[in-house]
C-alpha cells in the first residue's frame, strides 16, 4: 500500500510548469508555466483560487522575489523585464531588449535596484526603474546572477568564474572570482562574506571574500539545480545527489568537513531544496514526485508526499512561505501543492497509529 500524502490543497494547471518561487514579504507564491503565464496564490493556508496573469509571449526564463518585497521579478524570451504585483492585474513592464532572451533576473534584498542578463551583459536599474549606467560586460554568457544581502555587491556568474561588482560605484572594474569552468545558480551566504556557485561539471564552488580562501565540493551525480542556506546560516542544503548534501559553515565553515547527508534514495534525485525560514529543517523534492521535510538534528526525515514515478512528475519548484507553517511544491506536468505543518502532523500521526 503506497503512503499516503501529507497534501493539505492541490491545483492542476494541466499545463508545464517552469518555475515556483515566493515573494520576499513571504505572502505570495507566483507559478510560471509554458504558455507564457501566471499563477498568483497566496502563500497561507487560506489559498484558494489561483490569480492568472499573461505574462511573456514566450516563456519566463527567470523568474525571482523583486527588489520590492511583495512583488515578483520576471526575464522572459521575448525581452521583457517584468514586475509582478499580486494588487495589480497586469505586469509592469521596466526593460525591453527585442530579439534578445532575458535570462536572469533578481532582486536587492535591500529594496533598492534590480539586475537583468541579456547574453554577456548585465543591467542595473534603481528602485524607480531606471537605468544607474552602462551595462556591465563580462567575458561569456551570464550563467546566474545575485545581490550580497545588503545589497552593495552584485555577483554575476559565468565561464571560468564569478564577477563581483560594486553596485554604487560609478566607475568600477569587477572583482574576479576565477575557477575553471561555467558556473550557473549563485548563492551568498546571509552574512555576505562567502559566495557559492553550482557548476555546470556537477560541483559547487565557493570563495570566502575576507581571505580568498577558496572551496570545491565535487562528486555529484547530477547538476546542481538548487542551493538554500538556513535561517542562520549554519548549513546550506543542495540538490544534484540521492540525498540532500547540507555543507557546515559554522566553526570555521566546511574546510575538511563531511557534509551532513538527509533522505538517501538510491535511484532518484534530489531536484529541488528549501530551507526552512525560521528552524533547522529541510524540504526537499526529488525527480520522481517525492517530497521530504527532514531536520537537521538527527531525527529522522519525514516523507510528505510520496514517489510517482511517472515521467514528469519531478519536483520542478519548492518554497517555504514567510510564517514557515506552508510549504508549497510545484510538479513539472502541471500540480501545485501545498502542505501545511498541521496536514503534516495528521499525516504523521496516522501513519504511525
Amino acid at each position: 500500500m503506497p503512503s499516503p500524502s501529507a497534501i493539505f490543497r492541490q491545483w492542476n494547471f494541466s499545463l508545464p510548469i517552469i518555475a515556483l518561487t515566493i515573494n520576499r514579504r513571504g505572502d505570495w507564491v507566483a507559478v510560471a508555466f509554458g504558455d507564457g503565464s501566471l499563477a498568483l496564490l497566496p502563500a497561507s493556508s487560506g489559498a484558494e483560487r489561483p490569480k492568472e496573469i499573461k505574462l511573456h509571449d514566450g516563456i519566463s526564463l527567470s523568474l525571482q522575489p523583486d527588489a520590492d518585497d511583495h512583488a515578483f521579478l520576471s526575464g522572459g524570451d521575448d525581452g521583457r523585464v517584468l514586475i509582478i504585483d499580486p494588487a495589480l492585474d497586469v505586469p509592469t513592464e521596466i526593460a525591453n531588449h527585442k530579439n534578445q532572451w532575458i535570462d536572469h533576473v533578481a532582486g536587492s534584498s535591500d529594496g533598492k535596484l534590480r539586475a537583468y542578463a541579456t547574453g554577456k551583459n548585465v543591467h542595473l536599474l534603481d528602485a524607480d526603474g531606471q537605468s544607474t549606467g552602462h551595462a556591465l560586460a563580462h567575458p561569456s554568457s551570464i550563467g546566474g546572477l545575485a545581490f550580497s544581502p545588503n545589497g552593495k555587491r552584485l555577483a554575476a556568474a559565468h565561464y571560468n568564474g564569478v564577477s563581483l561588482w560594486w553596485t554604487q560605484a560609478k566607475e568600477t572594474v569587477p572583482t574576479k572570482l576565477a575557477w575553471k569552468g561555467s558556473h550557473l545558480a549563485l548563492a551568498w551566504h546571509p552574512e555576505g562574506k562567502i559566495v557559492m556557485s553550482a557548476m555546470q561539471e556537477a560541483a559547487l564552488h565557493g570563495w570566502r571574500l575576507t581571505d580568498n580562501a577558496e572551496m570545491q565540493m565535487q562528486g555529484y551525480t547530477g547538476k546542481i539545480h538548487s542551493l538554500s542556506f538556513t535561517a542562520r546560516g549554519k548549513y546550506l542544503a543542495t540538490s544534484g545527489a540521492d540525498q540532500v548534501i547540507c555543507w557546515p559553515y559554522f566553526g570555521g565553515g566546511p574546510w575538511n568537513k563531511t557534509p551532513l547527508t538527509l533522505g538517501g534514495n538510491e535511484g532518484r534525485l534530489v531536484s529541488r531544496v528549501a530551507a526552512h525560514p525560521k528552524d533547522e529543517l529541510v524540504a526537499a523534492g526529488y525527480n520522481d514526485g517525492m517530497i521530504i521535510m527532514a531536520p537537521l538534528d538527527g531525527r529522522m526525515e519525514i516523507m510528505i508526499h510520496p514517489p510517482v514515478g511517472e515521467k514528469g512528475m519531478g519536483v520542478i519548484g519548492l518554497g517555504w512561505n514567510g510564517a514557515g507553517d506552508c510549504l508549497f511544491a510545484a510538479l513539472e506536468n502541471g500540480y501545485v501543492m501545498l502542505f501545511t505543518i498541521e496536514s503534516v502532523s495528521q499525516s504523521a500521526s496516522h501513519a504511525h497509529s
